[in-house]
């Protein structure tokens, strides 16, 4: 019996932790990159008869063949300049379209140094929300642990036994963010990168070995 509430309330948090791995995993991704702009453009509106239309709505969008680059496959030829118009008032100025193949190439301008420390920001703000959101897990799983041992539905050595294993995995995760918040820093930055502290330069011989974050199922 004891090792049937084990396995519900390690394999509950696990599970829980995992998902916000992965989505960690996604959202860091686009940061800086192509599918990050994107998304800007999922967020786009024209006026069409009189009615504000999404960009995405009156056209296909998706990553470039050339690098930093998005194209826009629009499905009807009349639209094409307001599409234009509109992206060139986001600050997107390299903007080319093919009204024959009914095609838009946006090129994404290299980012300032402005752009690279809201980019690191932005990183470090996810790095937080992430590592907040699997102390919780941990928390409340802890407390439903305390509850089970004071309601006898489990014993000492069951508890003790789940509430290691859960937080064997939370130091796991926790420490993937750190190193791929870090990687993600280091690749962004480029030569403008530095460690912030000490924790990070004992990291950084770490990054070496770093392996993708798991994809969503």
């Amino acid at each position: 019996m004891a090792e049937v509430f084990e396995d519900s309330y390690s394999a509950e948090a696990l599970a829980n932790m995992e998902n916000y791995i992965i989505g960690f995993g996604n959202l860091i991704k686009d940061v800086g990159s192509s599918e990050g702009f994107k998304n800007v453009l999922f967020g786009m509106r024209v006026m069409i008869d009189g009615k504000p239309k999404r960009i995405a709505d009156l056209s296909k969008i998706y990553a470039g063949k050339a690098p930093r680059t998005l194209e826009l496959l629009v499905f009807s030829r009349e639209h094409i300049q307001l599409i234009v118009s509109e992206i060139k008032t986001h600050d997107l100025k390299n903007v080319k379209a093919d009204t024959q193949q009914q095609l838009i190439t946006v090129t994404i301008p290299k980012p300032t140094l402005d752009d690279l420390t809201a980019m690191e920001d932005q990183i470090a703000t996810m790095s937080r929300s992430a590592i907040s959101s699997l102390t919780k897990i941990r928390g409340n799983t802890s407390q439903r642990l305390k509850a089970a041992l004071e309601n006898e539905f489990i014993d000492g050595a069951t508890m003790h036994k789940s509430r290691n294993k859960v937080d064997a995995v939370y130091d796991t995760y926790v420490k993937l963010v750190k190193l791929h918040s870090l990687k993600k820093r280091k690749t962004i930055l480029g030569s403008y990168f530095e460690p912030k502290d000490a924790e990070e330069r004992m990291l950084l011989p770490e990054l070496t070995k770093l392996k993708p974050l798991p994809e969503p199922k």
